[in-house]
């Protein structure tokens, strides 16, 4: 039997990119697919480009919803889709030609969950230490529990982007996995990882098919006011999900990286502080940044962790955070700021 692949790409005002993004999909040399496109609320053309495209191509199915967020525009896409696996592509990306025929092949032996390489600006995406199948034990100690966070502080980090995975749909459907509507960043990364606790075997597949392109728009790259309330969403979240569904071992492990993971996104929520766009006062940075260091999170894991080497400067910051040396911290941070403006 042919399995049928569902891509689901959640849309909202990406008319720029779109037609690029749905050409490399509808035109791909494996045919057996359901698109969805699910149109976010956009206010340019972006939902009449999807109707367009739909009249020519009967394997097109398009959602129009009110604008509720791209966890939201994913979860309407898993509830219609009726593939056999599922595949996300964002609106402003593109995809290899041959990218489900090249991974179709690789789909036998029972294989929940397969990860291809992406390019971004023309380089290899991500490095990945992984090929070939993994299953049982070694899938959980080597690739789960990495993805949930490195041995030490600083250590090996694998990203958790949607779009170089291909999901088999029983897996999310079987304990109904969805994305977290509370989430805005992250909530791609939580997806993923809750699937793979749920997996038995992942394949790794070397070839480059996807094509991510860099959005200085995105939250990752201005101030977000509540990036700190995000970042414990989502490795509460991540917590419970590996507490209720893995072994007392596995959990011991687990619990040991979280804490790095903790005190990681601790640390680059208190950068985003100092981003240039953020036009907060000194004393309003002071106690955003007493709120991180002093949340029970933030405490109990810079307790423990081990890290790797981090420099000069990554020593100081971890030792300021350690030893609450909150307005000590401020200043610094506030002079790199006050540095790179002016230069």
């Amino acid at each position: 039997m042919t399995p049928t692949i569902s891509i689901i790409i959640p849309i909202y005002n990406m008319e720029q990119f779109l037609g690029r993004c749905l050409d490399s999909v509808v035109s791909q040399t494996y045919s057996s697919l359901e698109i969805i496109l699910v149109n976010d609320g956009s206010t340019d053309s972006s939902g009449d480009i999807c109707d367009n495209y739909a009249q020519n191509d009967n394997r097109i199915k398009v959602i129009h919803q009110v604008n509720s967020g791209v966890s939201s525009a994913r979860n309407a896409g898993l509830d219609a889709a009726t593939g056999d696996y599922i595949s996300f592509v964002d609106p402003d990306d593109y995809i290899e030609l041959n990218t489900y025929e090249t991974l179709i092949p690789y789909l036998g032996n029972d294989i929940d969950i397969l990860r291809f390489n992406a390019k971004r600006k023309g380089e290899i995406l991500n490095w990945l230490p992984f090929k070939g199948e993994y299953s049982g034990d070694r899938f959980e100690q080597e690739v789960v529990l990495p993805m949930i966070g490195s041995e030490k502080f600083g250590g090996m980090f694998i990203l958790g982007v949607l779009w170089v995975h291909l999901f088999k749909r029983d897996l999310i459907e079987k304990d109904h996995i969805r994305f977290n509507k509370e989430l805005r960043r992250c909530e791609d990364r939580l997806f993923t990882i809750t699937t793979m606790l749920h997996a038995n075997k992942m394949f790794f597949v070397d070839d480059i098919l996807y094509h991510y392109q860099v959005n200085d728009e995105s939250l990752s790259n201005r101030y977000d006011p509540i990036r700190w309330k995000q970042e414990l969403i989502f490795l509460d979240d991540l917590k419970e999900e590996y507490t209720r569904t893995k072994s007392e071992s596995f959990i011991t492990e687990a619990d040991k990286r979280i804490k790095n993971d903790y005190v990681l996104r601790a640390v680059t929520s208190i950068n985003n502080e100092y981003f240039t766009n953020n036009n907060n006062s000194f004393w309003q940075r002071y106690k955003n940044i007493k709120k991180i260091i002093n949340n029970p999170n933030t405490r109990l894991s810079i307790k423990y962790i081990q890290r790797e080497k981090s420099g000069l400067k990554g020593d100081l910051i971890i030792g300021m955070i350690k030893y609450r040396l909150i307005l000590l911290l401020n200043l610094f941070n506030s002079l790199i700021l006050y540095k790179n403006k002016v230069l």
